[in-house]
């Protein structure tokens, strides 16, 4: 009997090892999974709004900040259980614990931030209205076309850091830290035309920008309401559909080539002076691709319409084609037409056999038309 409850407890215990939880790739030394483990963990706020708190471990090991302790950023937190949080965290927050080695101040992202704020994208976290249709840093960051997959270094390159830095976990970490930002990571032309279209090609929330700016007196641009399909009827969109990677995309235009990567937090509208589309920049921007681009190539519309006051040509040649294409079509079909009637008067029938469909009797009593 003591042999059976000794193998009944080491098969459970096996049992409990077998489902344990796979170890961590960062550390919790504060304890917060201890509450936030749980699928579950989330309330109800007083305007009826679903919240959720729960952190997923296996995903949060894969992003950028899983080696940030996690009251660098949510600093309001002095102690465990922590009271109810009245104020979030915004992407300019200081990091404590991580210095800036170019200046000795904690880390934050607040220079690159503020650019984002006064751009044409600019937003408070918590925006109502038709603010909150514009895109926050994480609806850009958290889609899987920015969360590069990290690769372990060559082994070459870690042996040559250890020499120095001797811990080779360290060289891992800063290896895949300043190669991703120092390697070319412009995506594709289809993934930032579909990164774009996500919002621009939405015509409900366009609709409604449109109406507000309407009633508020505001300009909106020209081809606000169109961006998205124009592009795609255009030449780079076609280009860009059937894969080619030279093809003009949104941020090719919209956004400086100077300091491309801070260009694309700062987006400006085409009335702004500064903006690479604008009147003034526009040459510039064609050149890019265009060496040969003059004024008058740069009032070439990009985002071609179909409206008579946008495109006065693309307007009447759509007519034109479209005329022309019905009528050829009718005679095409008439024609046929016209020629059955001819062989069904003439005792011609219509039959599928021996790979001809006409037939007739003829004098040579052969039943095949030449």
């Amino acid at each position: 009997m003591e042999m059976l409850i000794r193998w009944c407890v080491a098969g459970i215990l096996s049992l409990l090892l077998g489902y344990a939880a796979p170890a961590l790739a960062f550390e919790d030394d504060e304890a917060c999974l201890m509450c936030h483990k749980y699928p579950k963990m989330g309330r109800i706020t007083e305007e009826g709004q679903q919240k959720s708190y729960y952190v997923m471990p296996h995903v949060f090991s894969k992003t950028v900040h899983r080696n940030v302790p996690c009251r660098d950023c949510h600093g309001y937190i002095k102690e465990l259980p922590h009271k109810p949080v009245t104020e979030g965290v915004t992407c300019d927050t200081e990091c404590h614990s991580i210095q800036n080695p170019s200046t000795g101040k904690p880390f934050s992202h607040k220079p690159i931030y503020d650019a984002f704020k006064k751009s044409v994208h600019g937003r408070e976290k918590i925006a109502e209205g038709n603010d909150a249709d514009k895109p926050y840093c994480v609806n850009c960051h958290t889609n899987p076309l920015y969360n590069a997959k990290e690769e372990k270094p060559p082994k070459h390159i870690v042996d040559r850091c250890v020499v120095c830095h001797e811990d080779a976990k360290f060289a891992e970490k800063w290896y895949n830290h300043t190669s991703r930002r120092i390697r070319e990571v412009k995506r594709s032309p289809q993934e930032i035309v579909e990164m774009c279209s996500s919002c621009h090609a939405d015509k409900e929330m366009l609709g409604r920008h449109q109406a507000a700016a309407k009633e508020e007196g505001r300009e909106l641009g020209r081809k606000f309401m169109i961006a998205a399909e124009s592009y795609n009827e255009s030449f780079h969109g076609k280009l860009s559909k059937y894969g080619s990677d030279n093809a003009a995309n949104c941020l090719d235009c919209h956004a400086n080539t100077v300091n491309y990567y801070l260009s694309v937090h700062e987006l400006l509208p085409s009335r702004d002076p500064r903006s690479p589309v604008s009147a003034e920049n526009r040459v510039q921007t064609c050149k890019q691709c265009h060496v040969r681009a003059d004024e008058n190539y740069a009032k070439l519309d990009p985002h071609p319409s179909s409206k008579k006051e946008d495109n006065v040509f693309k307007y009447y040649a759509e007519i034109t084609y479209t005329v022309v294409g019905n009528v050829v079509l009718a005679m095409l079909v008439g024609l046929a037409a016209f020629e059955t009637w001819g062989r069904l008067r003439d005792g011609v029938s219509w039959r599928f056999r021996d790979g001809s469909s006409w037939w007739r009797r003829t004098r040579r009593d052969s039943n095949r038309i030449p």
